[in-house]
C-alpha cells in the first residue's frame, strides 16, 4: 500500500537530522563564549556571515572567533582586503598568531575571493575569515553568487568554518548562519582628555536561523 506524502516527508526530515547529528559528532561546533546569549557555537562545514556597519563589533567578534579556534590548536587564515587586520590587537585578544595565515589582498576584493578559493580547496583550516568591509555596491554587483556556492561546496563535510565579515548580507542562501551586529553604546577608560575604548555594547540579531528577538552582547574592544 502506498504511503502518504506526509509520512515520506517525515522520514526525510528524520534522516537529515540524523546525518547532521553524525556530522556534529565528527566535527564538533566551535564554542564562541562572547556570542553565547545569542549563539552558543558556530557550525562546521559551512559559511557563517557576520554583518554590520563600521564600529558594530565585527572585528572584535572576528578576533574572538580566531582566539577560540587557535586556542584549540587549529590553523586559521585571515584574508585581509583593506589592510585592517592588526596582529598586535589580535594577540591582545588571545589569538595565537603562530597559527594564523595572514593574506593581505591589496584592496582587491577579487584577490580575497581567489585566495579563499585556493585555501578552502587546500583544506586543513579551522576558520578561513574573509574580511570584506566597506566594499562598494558596484563591486558587489560584479561578484557572481557562484563564488558562495563554490565555497559552500568546498567546505561541506569538513571541519572548516568560512567566516564572511561584510556590511550587508552577500552569501544569502549559501550561508548556514547569518548574524547581524548593531552598536548601542561604548565604555571608555582613562582620563577624559585621553580615553581608550574598553568595551562596546552591541545588539546581535540572528537572521539565519531566525531568532525571535535581538539580544544585547558585551564585547571587549580591539586595541
Amino acid at each position: 500500500m502506498a504511503r502518504p506524502l506526509a509520512e515520506f516527508s517525515s522520514l526525510l526530515r528524520t534522516g537529515s537530522s540524523l546525518a547532521e547529528q553524525q556530522e556534529e559528532a565528527l566535527f564538533p561546533p566551535l564554542a564562541v563564549p562572547a556570542l553565547a546569549p545569542l549563539l552558543k557555537n558556530l557550525p562546521r562545514g559551512g559559511i557563517v556571515e557576520l554583518t554590520g556597519p563600521r564600529s558594530s563589533g565585527r572585528m572584535a567578534v572576528l578576533l574572538h572567533v580566531l582566539a577560540q579556534a587557535t586556542g584549540r590548536g587549529e590553523v586559521c587564515a585571515v584574508l585581509d582586503t583593506h589592510d585592517q587586520f592588526s596582529p598586535a590587537s589580535a594577540a591582545s585578544a588571545g589569538v595565537r598568531l603562530q597559527r594564523v595565515v595572514w593574506v593581505r589582498c591589496q584592496n582587491r576584493p577579487d584577490y580575497t575571493l581567489r585566495a579563499a578559493d585556493l585555501l578552502l580547496h587546500a583544506g586543513g583550516f579551522g576558520v578561513v575569515a574573509l574580511d570584506l568591509p566597506e566594499v562598494t555596491a558596484e563591486t558587489w554587483n560584479r561578484i557572481p553568487i557562484s563564488w558562495w556556492h563554490r565555497f559552500r561546496r568546498a567546505v561541506e563535510h569538513t571541519p572548516t568554518i568560512v567566516l564572511l565579515c561584510v556590511e550587508t548580507t552577500q552569501a544569502r542562501a549559501c550561508s548556514r548562519v547569518s548574524l547581524e551586529l548593531e552598536s548601542r553604546s561604548f565604555e571608555w577608560e582613562g582620563a577624559t582628555s585621553f580615553a581608550l575604548l574598553h568595551r562596546l555594547q552591541t545588539l546581535g540579531r540572528l537572521r539565519k536561523p531566525v531568532a525571535p528577538r535581538a539580544t544585547p552582547l558585551s564585547i571587549l574592544a580591539v586595541r
